[in-house]
């Protein structure tokens, strides 16, 4: 499915091929207006008819590459051409992914020699989604020397940007962060965390409230045995019935 995002990823040559597949698909047409809103800011599209040499040939010289198109009219072909990021202002959270660090650096050298700083606070937002960036401005010679910064930070992956400010140099070093794949759980009998039945969950719970300590036994046992009987029991435990009978007749 062409989203904002993937479509940074295609080519010239993948983009006609998807548009042409798609063309083929039941519902293209009702779709059609807002794949076009995907493409067109990051593709230049024009309907043209091949057989115009003229304009072919200035397509052409403009970094435009033409394809043959089912006929719309006069029109026979398509030319396609991605849009290059030229500015520092150009770039986006989908677009920045698709661009290494080098591609980055140029686009912040060619930003009118303000370095760092001088980026918008949400360009610079948008860089540190992707990539690691250190910035730190020095004298030149203990920016160049042996085992110094700059060596540390290529020694780590860096690549980097040195911007003259008089006898200093302003360093912009760029790393690309690792990309992450987001990560799909399925539920089935192997990943899944089996907990037992409920019931016997309940039963355990019912258990453990019940269930009193032996130290607390022992004292309720002791407890019992040290009360006093009530009241006209105290002899019914060591008499027998001859001797109620007895009692009776005495009586």
């Amino acid at each position: 499915m062409l989203t904002k995002s993937n479509v940074w990823s295609l080519d010239e040559n993948e983009l006609y091929q998807l548009l042409m597949e798609g063309k083929h698909e039941v519902g293209y047409s009702e779709n059609e207006a807002r794949y076009l809103n995907i493409i067109r800011p990051v593709f230049d599209l024009q309907q043209l008819n091949r057989d115009d040499a003229k304009k072919v040939a200035t397509l052409e010289a403009q970094h435009y590459q033409i394809f043959h198109s089912p006929n719309d009219g006069d029109n026979n072909a398509i030319a396609i051409r991605k849009r290059p990021i030229k500015r520092i202002t150009d770039l986006t959270l989908e677009n920045i992914r698709h661009l290494s660090a080098i591609e980055v650096l140029d686009l912040i050298k060619n930003n009118m020699d303000t370095g760092w700083n001088g980026i918008p606070l949400h360009i610079q937002d948008i860089i540190e989604s992707t990539f690691y960036v250190d910035n730190t401005t020095m004298p030149e010679k203990m920016m160049h020397r042996k085992g110094g910064i700059i060596d540390k930070r290529k020694d780590d992956g860096y690549d980097v940007l040195e911007l003259l400010r008089g006898t200093w140099i302003e360093a912009i070093f760029l790393k690309a962060k690792p990309k992450f794949e987001k990560m799909h759980f399925e539920s089935s009998g192997s990943s899944v965390l089996d907990l037992g039945d409920d019931e016997e969950l309940d039963d355990d719970e019912d258990d453990d409230d019940s269930d009193l300590p032996e130290e607390d036994n022992d004292e309720d046992m002791d407890d019992m045995e040290e009360e006093e009987p009530e009241e006209g029991y105290e002899n019914y435990d060591d008499t027998t019935l001859d001797d109620l009978v007895r009692e009776e007749d005495a009586d």
